[in-house]
Order: C-alpha cells, then structure tokens, then sequence
C-alpha cells in the first residue's frame, strides 16, 4: 500500500521534542532533555548508517535535497533575541502567553489559522497581534490536534473537543488511557502501555477502537503521515529501529535495527525527520522507509519543528538548517534558558521557554521571509 506525501501542514505531529511532553512523546523524556545537554558538551559516539530494509511494496518516497554538510558553531548574539548579523530585517520575537504551569508538561500544535498551547486542563489559542483565547477542557497529558479538534483521553473514552466552539464530544470508548495521541490531518492514533508492559499502536474504525501493531519491546515516539503510523521501537533493551503501520492495521515495516540512545521523538512532514543523540545527526527518511540521509551532522537538534524550512533548537539558540550552509542562527538564548516544545506553520515558528519553576512562556517569531542562501 503506498504511503500519499502529505497535503496537510498545520498539524504539527513531531513535535514530541525532547525537553517534555509533547504529541509524540511520554513524559518521560525530560530525562532525554538532560542527555541532549551532555551531548551538546561531549558528543556521544556514532553509530552504524542503516541498511535498507526490505521491499515493503511501498511507492518510493519524495526526492529529497542535497545533504548539507554544516558543522555546530556558537550562536552568539544577545539572549533571547534575533541575531542581527544573521536575520538583519527579522522581527523579534513575540510573547504570546506565559502561564504559572511546568514548561515540560505542556505541548504545541499548529494549523493555518493560529497556534495552540495544550496543557492538562486548558488548551490555549495563540495567534500574533492577538489576545489568547481559552478553551477549558480537562486534556490531561498527551493530547494532539486535528484539522478542526484537539483529541484526548477522559472518563473511559477517546473524545475530540472543537477548536471553534470548545464543544466536546466522544470518538470512541476506550477503557485505559493512551501514552499519548498523534494525529495528520483527521486521522488520529495513539500509543498504549498496558498494565503488564506491552506497547502498542491503536487507531479508530468508526466507532471502534483497534490495535494497529503491537510491539515486542517499547514504543519511545510515534507520528503520522496521512493514514500511516510512524514508530521509535526498542524491540530490545540495546537496539532500536523505526517502524511503519497502516492506522486501519496490516504488515508493519520496519529499518534495520541500530544501537545507542534511541530518538525520542519523529516529525512528519512529506518525510520523517528525527535527531539521533548518538551521532549528533539530524536525520531526514524517506516514508517507505528505504532512503535515509544525514541532512546535518555534530550538531544537537532537539526539540525539532518542520516545514518547508527545517528548525532547531538546543541549549544555544533556535537555528535554521540551510542546504550546503551552516545552520543560520535565528535566536540566541540566555544562559539556562530551555525550548520545551517547537512548532511551526511555515510562517511562523512558535515555541514554549521555560520561565522558571512552575512557569511557561510561549514566543513567536516571523520565519516568512527569504531563508539565507
């Protein structure tokens, strides 16, 4: 079954950086955060480039642009501001909202229309030049968005609250509550531990919730492409490989297994994009899973956010990649400063700062203009 590149951009579904939680990773991945700190100071060693799995009958995926060839450099610049030198005519960056919740317990998703910050009790609509506008629906943790809802786990069911009117209704029953969702477009799934430990992917038929795949080992990060399932598997303790599911179920695809840290987080978009930590590579794999490239190498990317432009973030700043350049520097942060969560509409680039104990800030910055040659 072919896999359609994907036509809808506003769902930002990668973004489980990192830093916290986020569509498409488990809280458990604050500890991540710390490693992709170690990482920036001591580089952690690479691993074997994967072999093509076996012919899955899949279309071959997108052409993909020439690899770059960059190395990591100093931001510089003056915190928590657009570098001059590399962004003269850029604007700075705006603050939509700061709240009095932990940075590493919320996420963000994107449309056309405006970004949302989703946290447990409230999901918050955030567009430039506007006042945020509430919705309070009891999201818990995990929660994603689709073209028209946010989807989320409460009182036994899978349920979709409207971005418009805030209305909520039930998707599905569903007796035990998801790791988290992902979603593209108004396709959703989910990943679930049960009480013994087993991983596995679910979707919806209907009415009626199913099991898409279900794994041997640990699922770390999920995404969706159109109807397909995108998965970080840890079939055991001392590898991983990435997987590839229909939502409605069926034969699963997967890379070749690899060892070290596994990524803990994948972004859809056209293709799947991650960060290995075991080579400091930002990796960009075609969606049969076949054709896989190094797009920037020996520079920690973590959170990640795509579009038609790739974005960054570590413990420096927030960078662009640039084909055949060096990653353009667009924000510098000041020291301690953390990005817990990157998105993008392809306009606008959004991201949640940590402010400090129990506080959140979420900034904009205008990313419409002409990327550096």
């Amino acid at each position: 079954m072919a896999i359609r590149s994907a036509t809808f951009r506003g769902v930002h579904s990668a973004q489980s950086p990192e830093c916290g939680v986020s569509v498409t990773v488990p809280p458990s991945a604050f500890v991540s955060c710390l490693l992709a700190v170690i990482a920036a100071a001591f580089g952690l060693a690479g691993c074997d480039r994967p072999r093509a799995p076996e012919d899955s009958g899949f279309r071959q995926g997108p052409a993909v642009a020439a690899p770059l060839t960059t190395t990591r450099t100093g931001a510089g610049g003056t915190p928590d501001q657009p570098l001059p030198a590399a962004s003269a005519h850029r604007p700075e960056p705006q603050v939509l909202l700061a709240l009095p919740t932990s940075a590493y317990q919320a996420s963000l998703a994107v449309d056309d229309e405006a970004a949302y910050l989703l946290t447990a009790h409230a999901a918050y609509k955030l567009s430039p030049g506007q006042e945020p506008t509430a919705l309070k629906v009891e999201l818990g943790y995990g929660a994603s968005a689709t073209r028209h809802g946010l989807m989320f786990w409460s009182e036994g069911a899978v349920r979709e609250t409207s971005k418009q009117s805030g209305e909520s209704h039930r998707v599905a029953l569903l007796a035990a509550r998801p790791q988290f969702f992902v979603s593209s477009g108004d396709a959703i799934a989910w990943v679930a531990r049960s009480e013994d430990g087993r991983y596995s992917l679910g979707s919806v038929t209907g009415k009626r919730p199913l099991t898409a795949y279900a794994s041997p080992g640990s699922i770390d990060a999920a995404a969706m492409l159109d109807d397909w399932v995108f998965f970080v598997e840890r079939p055991t303790g001392a590898e991983w490989r990435i997987g590839a599911v229909p939502a409605r179920g069926g034969a699963p695809v997967m890379t070749s297994a690899r060892r070290g840290r596994a990524p803990s987080m994948l972004v859809a978009h056209h293709a799947i994009y991650y960060y290995d930590g075991n080579g400091r590579e930002v990796r960009r794999l075609s969606p049969d899973l076949r054709d896989e490239e190094v797009l920037v190498a020996d520079f920690v990317c973590s959170p990640l956010a795509v579009a038609d432009r790739i974005y960054c973030a570590n413990v420096e700043g927030i960078f662009e990649l640039v084909p055949g350049a060096r990653p353009r520097p667009l924000v510098t942060l000041g020291l301690g400063a953390t990005v817990c969560d990157l998105a993008t509409d392809g306009r606008r680039l959004f991201w949640i700062a940590d402010g400090g104990p129990d506080r959140l800030v979420v900034k904009a910055l205008d990313v419409s203009g002409p990327s550096a040659p």
